[in-house]
């Protein structure tokens, strides 16, 4: 009686130990199953350019998550473009020229403007440099088109002094095809100067 008994306890440690080994490997396959699927989600968002033979990883991801940051970058690198003039003329129309492909016709007509009035011829007379400093960049991306209002500083730096001013301009920006003079894929329309100070002036020594 006692080694049926005993037999019988040896089944049953036999079928837990049995139960254990398969819920073990069960929860093991379950695991080993989401862990694949979240390896391979991550992988799939990797992608690796091949540069001079060199392999750099890039990730992917939503464009408009990058979108605000894009539109700032925008703004600022028109402001770069069209505001930065050396005493030079072909410079100052290679700047325009680029600047041209990240705003429409109101940017022509400013340009336009300022050469009827001398404005870069004087810069070439006197060989002023003038910079531009981007200091903020608002932007109400809630609404389309989008309203944009940029304050920077333009730098005039000439052989005895230095003047600086700061201006305020305000635009509104839409969505167009991205491309290789225009990679962010906005359009500044309607561009202006609404405030403009009057020149600091500086000695240079």
């Amino acid at each position: 009686m006692k080694e049926l008994i005993d037999l019988e306890k040896g089944h049953q440690r036999a079928r837990l130990l049995v139960f254990t080994v398969l819920i073990g490997c069960l929860v093991l396959c379950v695991v080993s199953v989401v862990m694949a699927f979240v390896h391979t989600a991550e992988v799939s968002k990797r992608i690796y350019v091949l540069n001079r033979g060199v392999a750099l990883e890039a990730f992917s991801a939503n464009v408009l998550d990058n979108r605000p940051a894009e539109a700032v970058f925008h703004v600022t690198r028109f402001h770069e473009l069209f505001f930065t003039n050396p005493p030079d003329a072909r410079s100052i129309e290679t700047n325009f020229v680029k600047a041209s492909f990240l705003a429409d016709e109101s940017v022509k007509l400013t340009y336009e403007r300022l050469k009827e009035d001398l404005f870069y011829q004087k810069l070439i007379q006197t060989n002023t440099n003038q910079k531009v400093v981007v200091e903020h960049v608002e932007m109400d991306m809630k609404k389309y088109p989008y309203t944009v209002r940029a304050v920077f500083r333009i730098i005039q730096e000439r052989a005895t002094n230095k003047s600086t001013r700061t201006l305020v301009s305000e635009a509104s920006l839409v969505d167009v095809t991205r491309s290789e003079v225009n990679p962010q894929g906005f359009l500044l329309r309607n561009f202006r100067i609404t405030q403009r100070s009057e020149a600091k002036e500086e000695t240079v020594p």
